[in-house]
């Protein structure tokens, strides 16, 4: 455990900090209390499991029921029209679906039209052969700023100091 006072890293089963003094048992405890207890633990993750299984139930029964509604309607329109016109019907649903995707993967290509700071970078590549890239910035001579203390000492009384023998 670490001090939260000056950060050392004490142990456990210590009440006080060695380096500052803190007591650590009270904060200890006040953590522990916090933190949840294994069997918290395991019942939240046990209700989250549950809570999955449960989800991905509801997903196969709407899955089935889909399923059961598009067979009805298939059979009806089987048992109604014939099998010929069911056939067609879903070739004219395939094209239908194929032209649609093809149509709307190609659309940004062919009809979106992206600001010049896109084309910019696309440029990037092209970088002329008398620059390089791999140097660093320039480094500028460091200044130091001067000191609030530096020339404090000039107006200081000169005091003769005299020694004691």
């Amino acid at each position: 455990m670490y001090c939260p006072n000056c950060g050392t890293n004490d142990q456990a089963d210590r009440n006080f900090c060695r380096s500052c003094g803190l007591r650590l048992d009270a904060i200890a405890d006040v953590v522990a209390l916090q933190s949840p207890s294994a069997e918290n633990a395991a019942l939240e993750r046990r209700r989250k499991m549950i809570r999955r299984l449960g989800l991905g139930s509801l997903s196969i029964a709407g899955s089935i029921g889909m399923m059961t509604l598009i067979f009805t309607a298939a059979l009806y329109k089987l048992v109604l029209l014939g099998p010929a016109v069911l056939f067609w019907s879903s070739g004219i649903a395939l094209a239908f679906f194929l032209l649609l995707g093809t149509a709307l993967y190609f659309y940004s290509r062919f009809f979106m039209r992206f600001d010049e700071r896109v084309d910019r970078a696309a440029d990037v590549d092209e970088m002329p052969s008398g620059l390089t890239t791999g140097k660093l910035l320039e480094d500028r001579p460091f200044e130091p700023a001067p000191s609030v203390t530096e020339n404090s000492t000039d107006l200081l009384p000169i005091v003769e100091i005299r020694h004691r023998k």
